[in-house]
């Protein structure tokens, strides 16, 4: 199956990492996938905020509270049988070599980025 993978790094090999998420399924040892480019491209640009500003990533959707420094990322398209999780993610539990790569600036999806102004706002938007 034909999935996407976004990342703050140009990586030669995918590896599962520990997750941190907010279920069972987003804590685990793995290599999170998305079923579209642009979900995944949200991820790409979205990770650069760890640790920096409080975020939420919908398929169509960047949210987030603040005003923060964006930057760019790289989407992978990989094909492999992956599990089917919440949220319209997937994870696969093994390295992943052959892909291919492209990078994504995040003025390409400005119209898909709403700040809001405080974490609690943000919260709002996860029903």
């Amino acid at each position: 199956m034909k999935l996407y993978h976004g990342s703050t790094k140009k990586l030669k090999v995918l590896k599962p990492t520990l997750a941190k998420g907010i279920n069972k399924f987003e804590n685990q040892k793995a290599i999170f996938l998305c079923k579209t480019f642009n979900h995944a491209a949200l991820y790409a640009i979205g990770k650069n905020l760890k640790n920096k500003n409080s975020f939420l990533i919908k398929p169509n959707k960047l949210i987030i509270a603040g005003k923060p420094k964006l930057s760019s990322g790289y989407v992978y398209e990989v094909n492999v049988s992956a599990k089917k999780g919440p949220r319209e993610q997937y994870s696969f539990d093994k390295e992943i070599k052959d892909f291919k790569i492209k990078k994504v600036s995040w003025k390409d999806y400005f119209s898909k980025i709403l700040f809001v102004k405080t974490k609690e706002e943000l919260l709002k938007h996860l029903k």
